[in-house]
């Protein structure tokens, strides 16, 4: 599962923020994740709470999921559609001849955090 291993990476990042920041605690973590990107979004929320234990500015922290979608622009017809909807084929010509513009992506979106205790 390498959703771990992204996940902690994400959490260390939101972590480190927080400490240069002089943030006590994260009320949140917002993370964008394509549909295209390999990463199945269950497992960030399966994991999260294990990733986050014993890392007190992350107690009573929630995960927020921003799922992207996966478009491609036929190389055919033009046509824009939606890769996973149409199982990777142009719902135009039919054509799987594509290219990608978006819905690989993974990034920290937002580190959302507690005003009142900065």
């Amino acid at each position: 599962m390498h959703e771990i291993s992204v996940l902690k990476q994400a959490v260390d990042i939101a972590e480190k923020t927080a400490q240069e920041n002089n943030i006590a605690r994260i009320a949140y973590l917002t993370l964008e994740v394509g549909e295209l990107s390999g990463f199945i979004p269950v497992f960030f929320y399966k994991y999260y709470p294990i990733v986050t234990e014993n890392r007190p500015v992350f107690d009573g922290s929630e995960l927020k999921i921003i799922s992207v979608t996966g478009e491609a622009l036929c190389k055919e017809c033009s046509a824009m559609y939606n890769v996973m909807k149409e199982e990777g084929r142009c719902p135009k010509c039919g054509s799987r001849s594509k290219k990608i513009l978006g819905g690989r992506e993974f990034r920290i979106k937002e580190i959302g955090f507690d005003e009142n205790l900065v």
